[in-house]
C-alpha cells in the first residue's frame, strides 16, 4: 500500500482541540442563541424491558478494545471464512489479491487466533466472546501469498473442511492430511480455554460469515453462488457438531450481509430458487425459510441448533451524508418511515426491518434470539456518527436485540458506545431496564431512557439533537415517578471533539422536570438523580479557544527519512493537542480498499516520553481518508 502525493496536516495549537476541516458541517457552538424547544416524556410506570448487555459489543479486528468499554467481542469478517485453525493461515479473497498469508497470525501453534481473542477479552474485562467457524468448504493450506485463478479449490493451496472427524480427536492436529475438522477445532478450543461456561472459553460460534458473498469475496474457495439447500444443510450439520461438544454454546447464523440476502438470499435474474421456495411454502422472505429449516432440524435432533438469528446491517441512506445518516436508524424501528435510498423506494413492505424480522422469528422459530453482528452507520469523523450510533443502541434495546457488535473503530462512533457504557470515564452506564420515553419529533431529536432493575434512584436519558445549527432546549418530564429527583448531569459529544464531556450539572430540578440545553448536532446522556449532591465535585468541561493551522505537503516523497518513512515537521510541538492527517488513499494493487499505517510522533523531555498515540492504521475506500492522533 502507498499514500499518494498530497498530505494535509492540520495542527491544533495553543493548548486547544482541533477539528479536521470537514467541509460539509457548519460550525457549531455550545450555547447557540435561540434554538428550538423539545418536550421529552419519560414514564417511570410504563412498560419495562430488560436490556441485553451484549448490545454494546464490537468486532475484534476493527475496534481497539482499549478505546471502548464494551460487553461483547466478535471474531469475524471475510478473513475468517478461509481461516485454517491448524496453522493460522487465512485468505483475504477479493479484498486483497486472494492472498493466503499470516494476516491473522504469524504464529504456528494451532488455534492461536482464538486463544489471542480470549486473552485480549480477559485483559479488557469482556466476558462474551464469539468466534467464526468455517463452512464454505475449504481453508488456506499455506501462507504463500496470492492464490491464482487456476488454483481454485480443490487444489494444493487449500485444505478441505469437514464438520465431523468420525475418529478420536488428536491432541495436536495432523498438518499433513489435507483436511481440517471443525469438531476437532471446537474440541481443541475447549481443551485449551474451557467450554462456553468457562470465563476464558468461547460463548458463541458463528456459522461462517456472509455466505451469500462467498462467490464474490472468496471465488477461489466457493466460486458458485450458495443455494438454500447448501446453506441449510451445512448450518444444520455444523451446529450439530458444536452442540455435541458444548451443548450450552450459542450458535449464531446465518450472518447474512444485508437486506437483499434477508429477502431472497442469492437470487438474481438467472437464479430463482428463493422465489420458488417462498412461493411453495408461503414464506414472506428468505429468513422465514432459514428459521423453518433450523427449527425442523432441531426438533428432529432433540436440541436447539440455532440460538441466535444473526444478520449484518449497513445502512444505505447513511452513505449519502450527515443529514440522512442521523435519520437512517429509523428504518429499523419506525412504521411508515421511508429513507432516502433504494430501500425507501422499493422495499417498504419490510420496513421497519427489526419488527419484520421478529415476526419471522415468532412465526417460524419462537425463542430464537436476534443479533446484528456487523453494523455501521458511518460518520466516524463527525457527530453525525455519534448521533446515529446512540440512536441505534437505543433502538437495539427497545427492539430486544440480544447481541450487537459494531464493525469499525472510528472515534465519533466509538463515543456513541461509550456514551452508554462509560459516560463519566468511571464506568457510569445506561440503566439495565428500558422505560418508555419519547420526543415530540424524532426527526429533530430521539430519546431512550432506563433505570436499573429495582433501583429508581437514578434515571438515564439519552437524547440526540439532529439539528446542525440550532441548540435544543429540552424539558425532560419524569412522569409517574415515585421519587423526587433533585439533580442531573449532562454528558455529551458535540462540536469537533469526539470525547464524551460533562457539559452541565443541573441543580434546580423541580417537579421532576429537568431543563437541559444541548448543543447543535450532539448526542447526550442525561443522568438524573434523587440525590442533590450526586454530582458534587464533578468538573464541567471548559471550552478553550481553538486555533487551527493547516499545512500542505505536495511532495511527501521528498520528506522520506533514513528509515523510509515520510517525516512531517511539527513546529511548537508542546502546544499541539491533536493532529489530523488527510490524504488521497490509493492501492498499488488496484483494490477498492487501501490501508496505510502511520507511526506515532513523540517528543521527549528528560527521561520521559510525551507525544501522540502509537501506530494508527487507516483503512479507507480508494479516495480520501484521514488519521487522527490525540496527545497522551
Amino acid at each position: 500500500m502507498r499514500k499518494s502525493t498530497a498530505f494535509l496536516t492540520a495542527l491544533a495549537m495553543a493548548g486547544c482541540t482541533l477539528s479536521a476541516p470537514l467541509g460539509v458541517l457548519p460550525e457549531t457552538k455550545v450555547n447557540a442563541a435561540g434554538g428550538f424547544d423539545m418536550n421529552i416524556k419519560v414514564d417511570l410506570k410504563g412498560e419495562r424491558k430488560e436490556i441485553s448487555p451484549l448490545i454494546y459489543g464490537v468486532n475484534q479486528y476493527t475496534t481497539d478494545l482499549k478505546s471502548v468499554k464494551t460487553t461483547a467481542v466478535r471474531q469475524g469478517g471475510n478473513r475468517m471464512t478461509a481461516y485454517n485453525w491448524e496453522n493460522n493461515a487465512s485468505n483475504a479473497g477479493s479484498d486483497w489479491k486472494h492472498s493466503s498469508d499470516n494476516n491473522l497470525s504469524d504464529s504456528n501453534p494451532p488455534a492461536e487466533v482464538v486463544q489471542r481473542l480470549s486473552k485480549e477479552a480477559a485483559k479488557y474485562g469482556v466476558d462474551y466472546k464469539m468466534t467464526t467457524l468455517q463452512m464454505a468448504g475449504y481453508v488456506s493450506a499455506d501462507k504463500d501469498g496470492t492464490v491464482k485463478e487456476d488454483e481454485v479449490a480443490p487444489s494444493k493451496r487449500w485444505n478441505e473442511v469437514k464438520f465431523t472427524k468420525g475418529a478420536p480427536f488428536a491432541d495436536e492436529p495432523d498438518l499433513t492430511d489435507g483436511v481440517v475438522y471443525m469438531d476437532e477445532y471446537v474440541n481443541y478450543i475447549i481443551n485449551k480455554l474451557g467450554d462456553s461456561q468457562s470465563p476464558t472459553g468461547i460463548q458463541g460460534y458463528s456459522l461462517d460469515n456472509e455466505p451469500v458473498l462467498w462467490n464474490d469475496t472468496h471465488p477461489r474457495v466457493h466460486p458458485e453462488p450458495v443455494t438454500i439447500e447448501e446453506l441449510g444443510n451445512k448450518s444444520i450439520e455444523l451446529a450439530k457438531a458444536v452442540k455435541k461438544l458444548d451443548p450450552k454454546a450459542e450458535i449464531f447464523g446465518p450472518a447474512l450481509y444485508g437486506y437483499t440476502a434477508f429477502d431472497h438470499l442469492d437470487d438474481d435474474e438467472q437464479h430463482t430458487e428463493s422465489g420458488d421456495v417462498k412461493s411453495k411454502n408461503n414464506y414472506h422472505w428468505y429468513l422465514d425459510c432459514y428459521l423453518d429449516q433450523m427449527k425442523k432440524a432441531s426438533e428432529e435432533e432433540g436440541t436447539r441448533l440455532l440460538d441466535v438469528l444473526d444478520i449484518h446491517y449497513y445502512s444505505e441512506s447513511a452513505r449519502t451524508g450527515a443529514e440522512d445518516r442521523v435519520q437512517s436508524v429509523r428504518t429499523l424501528y419506525e412504521e411508515g418511515f421511508s429513507e432516502n435510498s433504494w430501500i425507501g423506494q422499493w422495499c417498504m413492505q419490510n420496513v421497519p426491518i427489526l419488527p419484520t424480522i421478529k415476526k419471522s422469528i415468532d412465526t417460524y422459530y419462537p425463542g430464537t434470539k436476534l443479533a446484528i453482528s456487523e453494523y455501521n452507520f458511518k460518520g466516524g469523523e463527525d457527530t453525525s456518527g455519534t448521533i446515529a450510533q446512540a440512536e441505534a443502541l437505543g433502538c437495539f434495546a427497545d427492539q430486544g436485540v440480544y447481541l450487537a457488535t459494531l464493525w469499525g473503530g472510528e472515534p465519533f462512533i466509538i463515543s456513541g458506545i461509550n456514551l452508554y457504557t462509560n459516560y463519566d470515564g468511571k464506568g457510569g452506564c445506561f440503566g439495565d431496564t428500558l422505560i418508555p420515553a419519547s420526543t415530540e419529533d424524532v426527526s429533530k431529536s430521539s430519546t431512550y431512557a432506563a433505570v436499573n432493575d429495582g433501583d429508581e434512584s437514578k434515571v438515564t436519558v439519552m437524547i440526540t439533537n439532529k439539528n446542525m445549527t440550532e441548540a435544543e432546549n429540552a424539558v425532560i418530564d419524569l412522569e409517574n415517578a415515585s421519587k423526587d429527583y433533585k439533580s442531573a448531569a449532562v454528558y455529551a459529544v458535540y462540536g469537533d471533539n469526539d470525547q464524551v464531556r460533562l457539559l452541565d450539572i443541573v441543580k434546580d430540578v423541580k417537579d421532576n422536570k429537568v431543563n437541559v440545553e444541548l448543543p447543535a448536532f450532539s448526542a447526550a446522556m442525561v443522568v438524573v438523580s434523587d440525590d442533590a449532591a450526586a454530582f458534587d465535585g464533578e468538573k464541567i468541561y471548559e471550552e478553550k479557544k481553538v486555533t487551527e493551522k493547516t499545512e500542505e505537503f505536495k511532495d511527501p516523497s521528498s520528506m522520506i527519512n533514513k528509515n523510509g518513512y515520510v517525516e512531517i515537521p511539527i513546529t511548537d510541538p508542546e502546544q499541539v493537542s491533536k493532529i489530523v492527517i488527510n490524504g488521497d488513499v490509493t492501492s498499488s494493487a488496484g483494490s477498492g480498499w487501501a490501508t496505510a499505517r502511520l507511526c506515532s510522533m513523540h517528543q521527549r523531555k528528560g527521561q520521559g516520553r510525551q507525544g501522540f498515540l502509537d501506530i494508527q492504521e487507516l483503512q479507507s475506500p480508494a479516495g480520501q481518508g484521514s488519521v487522527r492522533y490525540r496527545k497522551v
